[in-house]
């Protein structure tokens, strides 16, 4: 150590540093793959390896994907007064460059696959079914101006049986599992083509939540009844102007969305005010980018189509009416437990006090995720005789996942809100503890931030945050400006 270092050493023991204010930072828990069944566990780690990417995102894809398909075939009965569909909103933050697409398009392979063939299938009915609708539609016309013509009472007769034939015709569209960026009356229409349920899933959700907000509606404002309702199944009517309203009885809805990091910054209030934020599951991994392989492993070609087999059981699975599953006695045990546990949670300066509204939803989530796990769990065997009961060791591997759900769910509401001058703040920090040492010159620091501090005004203002907080203070070297560091910076790792 020299004189200088020894002199700044002795200053900053005069100083009495503080530890300073810290910034919202989690260390998040990693998801645990073991709670799938073999043949979803490997396919999860077969996605994350080939694709170099967390086991959180392939692993949150695969519930929202399992959700696409299995809800509303089945449902969990948890009291004879509560109910929970099998539907999930699920959203996983990763920054760009992180392959999401990829993930997705793994995942939905069989989805893709069999709307493929239905399209094929239903194509040609649709078009004749549409011939036929608008040459009834074209006689009405013709025949209304012959009645305006001539009052003949049997043209009436005529117009009001074929307007009826035309109104009770069950319209025919081609099937559809899964939709993307689209706004919340193209979202009733699909729900209401396709038995009320669909799913929203998208590598890009910044623009779904730019639809959610009312980027395409005519005053600009939110319309978010539909995803309110469509995760807990309860009545929607959708207005449409100049046509008829949609009516939803039950709509199902499931939302997956990858998003970057900043977008969960920017969602508008009212998405928080009203609950929809509270409704989702979230997932924020720490990027791979970096430290990725150059020549990953592709996924074993069993492992894909046992994938792709059990996928395409429970797709082409149909049932009269939804299946009830329900807890065995050692289940009902541990479910009732978990609600303790939340609630005891729930109380003040515990571990949900602060996100309230979100852990009053979390005992139906892990519920939910029981009811999936369960289905795949059996798809292996005859998935008509599914038993009809979930066991303890289903739904304690659904149980397992409240730190996770919990520990990220902190970390997504407590981005919420906050502007960039926080991210840019930790960013600067980034750089300053790399620099590991007491005193930090201003001009260096403004030549290795240019890229993201293009003014000096903006790196002055993120500064200055630093020093508010405490990591920093100025002081003159002659005509330069130098930052101490409080010692707080390295000590804390």
């Amino acid at each position: 150590m020299n004189n200088i270092d020894a002199l700044i050493q002795e200053q900053h023991q005069e100083l009495q540093w503080q530890e300073p204010v810290p910034f919202d930072e989690f260390k998040l828990p990693s998801f645990n793959i073991e709670i799938f069944p073999n043949w979803l566990r490997d396919y999860v780690w077969g996605v994350s390896e080939t694709t170099q990417t967390p086991v959180d995102a392939a692993s949150m894809v695969a519930i929202s994907v399992l959700s696409t398909v299995a809800s509303k075939k089945f449902y969990v009965q948890v009291t004879n007064e509560w109910s929970e569909s099998l539907n999930t909103y699920a959203i996983f933050a990763l920054p760009p460059g992180n392959r999401k697409s990829s993930v997705f398009k793994l995942f939905q392979e069989p989805i893709t696959i069999q709307e493929k063939i239905e399209k094929e299938r239903v194509v040609n009915l649709v078009r004749e079914q549409k011939a036929i609708i608008k040459a009834k539609q074209k006689r009405i016309d013709s025949l209304e101006n012959e009645y305006a013509k001539s009052g003949d009472e049997s043209k009436l007769s005529l117009i009001q049986d074929l307007t009826k034939e035309v109104e009770e015709e069950s319209v025919l569209t081609i099937p559809r599992y899964i939709t993307g960026d689209i706004t919340p009356e193209q979202l009733g229409v699909l729900l209401s083509e396709n038995n009320e349920k669909i799913a929203l899933l998208s590598a890009e959700g910044g623009g779904v939540f730019s639809n959610m907000a009312g980027r395409y509606s005519g005053n600009g404002k939110a319309n978010i009844d539909i995803y309110l309702n469509g995760h807990t199944g309860d009545f929607t009517p959708i207005d449409r102007i100049g046509r008829e309203p949609i009516l939803l009885n039950e709509p199902c809805l499931t939302i997956g969305l990858f998003i970057q990091p900043g977008v969960i910054r920017e969602v508008p209030r009212v998405f928080m005010e009203r609950g929809l934020m509270q409704r989702f599951l979230y997932s924020f991994p720490k990027s791979l980018v970096g430290y990725r392989k150059i020549d990953p492993k592709s996924i074993d070609k069993e492992v894909k189509s046992n994938y792709l087999f059990y996928m395409n059981k429970l797709i082409l699975f149909q049932s009269n009416e939804s299946i009830k599953l329900t807890f065995d006695n050692d289940a009902k045990i541990d479910e009732q437990q978990l609600r303790r546990d939340i609630e005891n949670m729930l109380k003040e300066d515990e571990a949900l006090s602060d996100i309230k509204e979100w852990g009053s939803k979390l005992a139906g989530q892990i519920i939910r995720i029981a009811g999936l796990l369960h289905v795949a769990e059996h798809i292996t065997s005859n998935i008509i005789e599914i038993p009809e009961q979930i066991n303890s060791c289903t739904f304690r591997k659904a149980k397992s996942l409240l730190t996770y759900f919990i520990e990220h769910a902190k970390a997504a509401f407590g981005v919420m809100g906050t502007d960039e001058g926080i991210e840019d703040a930790k960013y600067l920090l980034k750089v300053i503890k790399r620099k590991d040492s007491h005193l930090v010159d201003y001009r260096e620091l403004q030549m290795q931030t240019r890229r993201r501090f293009k003014k000096a005004i903006h790196l002055k203002k993120v500064l200055n945050d630093l020093q508010e907080r405490g990591y920093i203070i100025p002081k003159k070297e002659g005509r330069k400006t130098v930052y101490e560091v409080n010692p707080y910076v390295y000590n804390s790792g």
